[in-house]
């Protein structure tokens, strides 16, 4: 479990780190620091969404810390569950991806990289706590 842990930690930081790059992006004009736009596809007003992202990085470090310290039961059904949301999930970001970078470029959504590579940062991060329960 204390591998999986660690895993966890890299997911989260990883989010973190998308967490602060938005409003960064309002007052940092870098080549390597997306515009502030580029950072969520439009479907959430930004207080919404940072409230939001705020709320899943406080679920993120908890459960990593939980894991970490070795104090989950392990769960398999839930297990499975949070596997299956997590396969669902991380194709169905996959395919926004895809359809961003072909026949939907021109749909916001879809063309939106950034917002899609940190879903899959979530996916990734649902994949190893489901796992965490399945294999526990």
């Amino acid at each position: 479990m204390q591998h999986d842990g660690r895993w966890l930690w890299i997911l989260a930081a990883l989010f973190a780190l998308r967490v602060a790059a938005q409003p960064l992006a309002l007052v940092v004009e870098a080549p390597v620091v997306p515009r502030f736009e580029s950072w969520h596809s439009g479907v959430l007003p930004y207080p919404l969404l940072l409230g939001t992202q705020i709320v899943i990085l406080a679920w993120l470090v908890t459960t990593a810390a939980r894991v970490s310290r070795g104090a989950v039961q392990p769960r398999r059904m839930f297990g499975r569950l949070v596997l299956g949301v997590a396969a669902v999930y991380g194709m169905t970001m996959l395919m926004r991806l895809v359809l961003g970078a072909t026949a939907l470029s021109e749909v916001r959504w879809f063309a939106s990289p950034v917002p899609t590579v940190f879903h899959l940062v979530l996916a990734g991060y649902l994949f190893v706590y489901g796992r965490v329960h399945y294999h526990g």
